[in-house]
């Protein structure tokens, strides 16, 4: 078939709208579009029209998807067909791929670059297969030709008897000496000739084969019976790849002409069949280098790219941040000269192995060419700031790493990096593409190297600055505990009069130099490093010891909480820390409380139960902080032996200018009534909210209309009042 100077695709799908959006979006890259609104009208048209390629629904009346998929393999399996299927079932995708899709994508699609891209992709894959196999074709034209004069020249010797014994014996020398395998077999499948050299691929020898049937060569009775329907259909066959079994099992791909010559009597099939292992490796590795480099092994820039903008897209469905880490040897070309190609490839092997060392399975390093190699970092986290904070982090791991010396072939080597980092999405509305933040990481590189090299600069300097500021909290953050600058304040909970009935414990952090530093900026630094364990650890001691000092002062406290974080619920001596804490401190445990978030409990269900009940064994209050905010916990409410849901400020906050929050509000109060938990409603600000909350139900209360948090020797005055102050 001729080349279209503008691609057909066939879109089948029994929704309008969606057909409608493909047309409109792929006719502005200059596709011209069929349409099908079911799978029978769909393989209609292909068999007219023969579109380059396919974009086939999976649900779909008369005719589903698969049995399309099914088909259109088998009719023209050189054609890309990419399922675009609103089912996210993983089940279907798997189906799907094994039938004959190329690719599968969920729609509706919300990124149409996407789509284009996959587009894109399978047409050049396909065109890069039709141009092989016409090579092929080629190729094996000749052979063809020679197997016609062999089988002619055979079916002469053989119906010939007056023949000269030279001639005979010119013809039985090719025979002998064929490199390709040249058999005859009957329609039943019984092989009645074959040459000596399939010994040379294979552990068989010509006696062994000699009478036997051909489904001892070739075990699939699905390919055989494949290959004698088109045998019958067409006369001959060219190039049909089949897989030998040798004597030990093996498997040789091997590629098989034949046709079949009714005009003998009896009719048989000849053909000739030669091992293409080599070729089949060697496509292989030409599939492999497309994208990978050839001397790290490394993903390639098409591969990087083609991962990079998948991570672009998810990034901005998910709003998650990731980071483009571009990187530079310094004076490399000094070793490459000076001591050559060998040592300096030996060089960039070992940078290549380096930088992959506990590398994340979502992450990608390749190498561009040269002395730039590139790192994919994915799915930072959420919050710009800590993303960043994380990508130079891991930033600053690679050049420690690739700092240390080498030795490369007797030479002691020192090389150091400059690295550029991009992070994407830069913004919710912006749509850069992949090269655009593989520019931007490149131009970040260079301002490090010419701030003097072995050094890392962003690409944007308000990210750089907090990064730096971040890792500066990080360090400064380690000595805070040693230099007595953490301290608790606590937060009265109260009921509607004010009279307190217990409080909030809350961590603060007065740095000698910057002051009071917010927990929002400190609290996520200390979860990353792991600091929240040491100064979790510290702030349950002290509370504790701080409820033993109320209670030796007769001060009537029924209910302290500490917020444990993630990382300190997660320890597997968790329990027993806090079994250590109570008896050391002598504190009594029915007046503890911890605190913990949707998202921790949640999250290995089991292991929180578990301990959850272990603490509850020990007298300890355990509440939800921040209820409603997540969107998981409710099924499991029953299960976890919880005594408090809290309400999250967010809602509170809004209830008198927000329906919706006014109405979750309420059903969490409902909720929490039936289930027989207390509530306690955060954030309460005005007498509006308070007096929401008074007739929906809710008694107890925290919050800037009551107080707000306290240093321990105010608070213990309040305390000893017994209530706020009006």
């Amino acid at each position: 078939m001729e080349q279209r100077d503008t691609p057909v695709i066939l879109t089948i799908d029994d929704e309008e709208n969606i057909r409608d959006s493909f047309r409109l979006f792929l006719e502005d890259y200059d596709f011209r579009v069929l349409e099908a609104c079911n799978g029978r009208e769909g393989l209609e048209i292909f068999e007219r029209e023969h579109p380059d390629l396919v974009l086939c629904d999976l649900r779909m009346p008369e005719l589903d998807g698969l049995e399309v998929l099914a088909t259109l393999k088998e009719q023209a399996p050189d054609t890309p067909i990419i399922v675009v299927s609103g089912t996210g079932v993983i089940g279907d995708a798997i189906e799907a791929i094994r039938r004959g899709a190329w690719n599968y994508l969920l729609k509706p699609i919300q990124d149409m670059s996407v789509l284009i891209h996959a587009i894109s992709q399978a047409l050049e894959r396909s065109r890069l297969i039709k141009e092989n196999r016409a090579y092929q074709e080629h190729l094996e034209d000749e052979v063809t030709k020679r197997t016609e004069a062999l089988q002619k020249a055979v079916g002469d010797l053989n119906q010939s008897h007056l023949q000269l014994q030279e001639k005979e014996e010119k013809y039985r020398s090719i025979f002998v000496n064929l490199q390709d395998v040249y058999f005859e077999m009957q329609l039943d499948g019984q092989i009645t000739e074959v040459s000596p050299s399939v010994s040379h691929f294979s552990l068989y020898r010509r006696e062994d084969i000699l009478g036997n049937n051909i489904d001892q060569l070739f075990p699939s009775a699905k390919n055989r019976d494949r290959l004698t329907s088109r045998l019958k259909n067409t006369g001959s066959v060219t190039d049909y790849e089949i897989y030998l079994q040798d004597k030990d099992g093996t498997l040789v791909p091997c590629s098989l002409n034949a046709r079949y010559q009714d005009n003998l009597e009896p009719p048989k099939i000849c053909g000739t069949l030669r091992d293409i292992t080599e070729r089949k490796q060697a496509e292989a590795r030409i599939e492999y280098l497309a994208y990978f480099d050839a001397l790290t092994e490394l993903p390639n820039r098409r591969l990087l790219l083609d991962r990079l903008e998948q991570n672009l897209s998810r990034a901005r469905r998910y709003r998650h941040y990731g980071a483009m880490l571009f990187l530079d040897l310094d004076r490399f070309k000094n070793i490459n000269d000076s001591l050559g190609h060998p040592v300096g490839d030996a060089l960039l092997k070992e940078v290549a192995r380096r930088m992959t060392l506990g590398l994340r399975n979502e992450d990608t390093v390749s190498r561009l060419g040269g002395d730039e190699f590139v790192m994919l970092l994915s799915e930072l986290g959420d919050d710009p700031v800590t993303a960043a904070a994380k990508a130079q982090k891991k930033a600053e791991q690679i050049r420690e790493s690739l700092a240390e010396k080498y030795q490369i072939m007797g030479h002691e080597l020192h090389i150091t990096p400059s690295i550029g980092v991009a992070m994407f999405p830069a913004s919710e509305d912006n749509q850069e593409a992949g090269n655009d933040i593989l520019r931007h990481a490149d131009t970040a590189m260079y301002r490090a190297k010419d701030d003097g090299r072995d050094s890392i600069r962003f690409f944007l300097p308000s990210m750089q600055s907090a990064a730096d500021d971040r890792l500066a909290i990080e360090k400064e953050l380690r000595y805070a505990l040693e230099r007595d600058e953490i301290s608790l304040y606590y937060q009265p909970q109260v009921d509607a009069s004010g009279g307190i009935i217990g409080a909030e414990t809350l961590v603060r952090w007065n740095h000698a130099e910057r002051g009071f530093i917010s927990p929002a900026v400190f609290i996520p630094v200390a979860e990353a490093t792991g600091l929240i364990l040491p100064i979790g650890e510290w702030i349950l001691r002290h509370a504790c010891r701080q409820l033993k000092t109320w209670a030796d002062q007769g001060h009537d406290m029924p209910h302290l909480a500490v917020n444990v974080s993630p990382r300190q619920f997660r320890q597997p001596d968790f329990i027993q820390q806090i079994c250590d804490i109570l008896e050391e401190t002598g504190a009594d445990p029915n007046q503890l409380g911890l605190e913990l978030t949707e998202g921790m409990v949640i999250d290995n269900i089991a292991d929180t139960i578990e301990k959850m009940q272990g603490l509850k064994q020990l007298g300890i209050e355990l509440s939800i902080d921040d209820f409603g905010t997540g969107y998981s916990s409710l099924a499991y409410l029953k299960k976890m032996p919880l005594d408090i849901l809290k309400i999250d400020q967010s809602f509170v906050r809004d209830i008198e200018s927000d329906a919706n929050d006014a109405a979750i509000v309420e059903t969490i109060i409902a909720m929490a009534n039936h289930l027989d938990l207390k509530v306690i409603a955060e954030g309460v600000e005005t007498e509006f909210e308070l007096d929401f909350l008074e007739r929906k139900g809710c008694k107890s209360f925290q919050g800037y209309l009551f107080s707000r948090p306290l240093p321990e020797q105010q608070f213990s005055t309040m305390l000893a009042a017994g209530k706020v102050a009006s």
